[in-house]
């Protein structure tokens, strides 16, 4: 497991990672899977175009891309995927560590965010984040926060 960054040439190969993931992982009505399938797009292009602004990440196994994270503005953790296969083998963790190493020294707010999926609800709060109010809740996400401090540490690895 090697976690880089994302490349443009990479652009196929992490659409084709995440739409999989979205399709077989999200329980979600058609309408709103078309307008999370355009957002994670528009982010994911987004981040081609502004890589000086953002971490974006991926994981490869045996030569694939196997998850990715996008933490835009250094604290929008906008999306995380892994594989459905790969679940349970500490790619996510992994890459949220990372991206969060790598986003302290550029961030000016003193927490990384997350609108997290009902199903990632759990694997955030083990991560550290906390649920927090937000009245722009996006339909079933739920926003939470993971507080960056000298007083409490990152993640350990």
């Amino acid at each position: 497991m090697k976690i880089e960054a994302v490349q443009s040439s990479d652009e196929a190969a992490l659409a084709s990672m995440m739409l999989r993931t979205i399709r077989t992982s999200v329980r979600i009505e058609a309408d709103e899977m078309a307008a999370v399938i355009t957002n994670v797009l528009a982010n994911m292009h987004w981040a081609f175009d502004h890589a000086h602004q953002c971490v974006h990440l991926k994981c490869v196994v045996d030569g694939r891309i196997a998850g990715a994270v996008l933490v835009k503005n250094f604290w929008n953790l906008c999306s995380l995927f892994v594989e459905p296969g790969d679940h349970r083998r500490g790619i996510g963790r992994s890459l949220i560590e990372e991206a969060i190493r790598q986003c302290v020294p550029r961030n000016e707010r003193p927490y990384v965010r997350v609108n997290a999926a009902p199903n990632a609800v759990e694997f955030y709060s083990a991560m550290g984040f906390t649920r927090v109010d937000d009245k722009t809740q996006l339909s079933t996400s739920t926003p939470m926060a993971l507080f960056l401090s000298a007083s409490r540490p990152l993640p350990a690895r």
